[in-house]
C-alpha cells in the first residue's frame, strides 16, 4: 500500500529521530558510560596511591573463557586465582581478570607481586598504576564519543531545522517521481528505500530512508508534493503538511 501523507506537521523531535537522531541518543549513553567508568577507575587509582599495600601472591589457578557475539567476533577473558597474606596477617583469596601479558607470565604455584587496598584487601591491582591508565583511556574514549556526538547533533539538528523551515516558509510545489531507490543501508536485515524525484527546475530530490512497504504504489512519473528549502527540497510525506494544508 502507499504511504499515508501526514496531515499535520511532523514535530521537530520526530524529524530529528527519523533523520538519525537515535544515533545521537546512543552516543549520549555511551559517552556517559565511558565517563562513569573513567571516573570510577580514577577514584580507585587515587585510593591505591594513598592506601595501596604490596603483597606477594601465590597463583593457585589460571584459566580463560571465550565468548562469541552475533557477528562471530571472539572475545577471550583471562582469569587468575590468587592467594596472599596482608601485612596484618589476614589471608585473602581472590579470583580476578587479568591482561594477556599478566596471564602469560603467571604460573600455577608461582608467585605474583600485586597491590591491595588496606581497607578492602579483596580489591587488587596486578600492575601498579593500571587503574590510572584505565581512567585515562576512559577519558579519551569519552572525549572521542563527545566530539562525534557534537558533530552529529549539529548535522542532524541542522537537517531537522531546515526541514521545519522549508515546511513553514518554503514554496509548496509538485515534483515528478523518477524512481524508488534501494539503499545499501539495512535495518533488522531489511533494506531501506528513498523516493527520488525531479522538481520543476530539474533538480533531483530524495526522501528520508523508509521501509519498502512505505513506498509501495509509487512509480516513475507519479506526482508528489514537496516544500522547497534553502539548500534542498523536502517531501510532504516526510515533513507533513503546513497548517493551512492540513485541514
Amino acid at each position: 500500500m502507499t504511504l499515508t501523507i501526514p496531515r499535520h506537521p511532523v514535530s521537530f523531535f520526530r524529524l530529528f529521530w527519523k533523520m538519525g537522531g537515535w544515533i545521537v541518543i546512543i552516543l549520549t549513553v555511551l559517552m556517559l558510560i565511558a565517563t562513569l567508568i573513567s571516573q570510577l577507575s580514577l577514584n580507585l587509582a587515587k585510593r591505591f596511591e594513598t592506601e595501596g599495600r604490596e603483597a606477594t601472591a601465590v597463583v593457585v589457578e589460571k584459566y580463560f573463557t571465550e565468548s562469541t557475539d552475533s557477528d562471530g567476533d571472539r572475545t577471550v577473558t583471562y582469569w587468575l586465582g590468587l592467594e596472599f597474606t596482608t601485612q596484618v596477617g589476614e589471608a585473602i583469596s581472590v579470583k580476578r581478570t587479568a591482561g594477556s601479558s599478566e596471564y602469560n607470565r603467571a604460573e600455577v604455584g608461582g608467585e605474583f607481586d600485586l597491590l591491595y587496598l588496606e581497607s578492602e584487601p579483596e580489591t587488587t591491582e596486578l600492575t601498579e598504576g593500571s587503574h590510572r591508565t584505565g581512567a585515562k583511556v576512559g577519558q579519551i574514549i569519552a572525549l572521542v564519543f563527545g566530539l562525534i556526538w557534537l558533530g552529529l547533533l549539529w548535522l542532524i539538528g541542522g537537517w531537522a531545522v531546515a526541514a521545519v523551515r522549508a515546511r513553514r516558509f518554503g514554496v509548496r510545489e509538485e515534483a515528478t517521481v523518477t524512481e524508488v531507490r534501494r539503499m545499501r543501508v539495512r535495518v533488522n536485515n531489511r533494506p531501506r528505500y528513498r523516493l527520488i524525484w525531479t522538481d520543476s527546475r530539474g533538480r533531483e530530490g530524495k526522501s528520508l530512508m523508509r521501509k519498502g512497504r512505505d513506498l509501495d504504489g509509487y512509480r516513475a512519473g507519479d506526482t508528489v508534493e514537496i516544500y522547497q528549502g534553502v539548500k534542498r527540497a523536502w517531501w510532504v510525506g516526510d515533513v507533513g503538511e503546513r497548517p493551512e494544508f492540513s485541514q
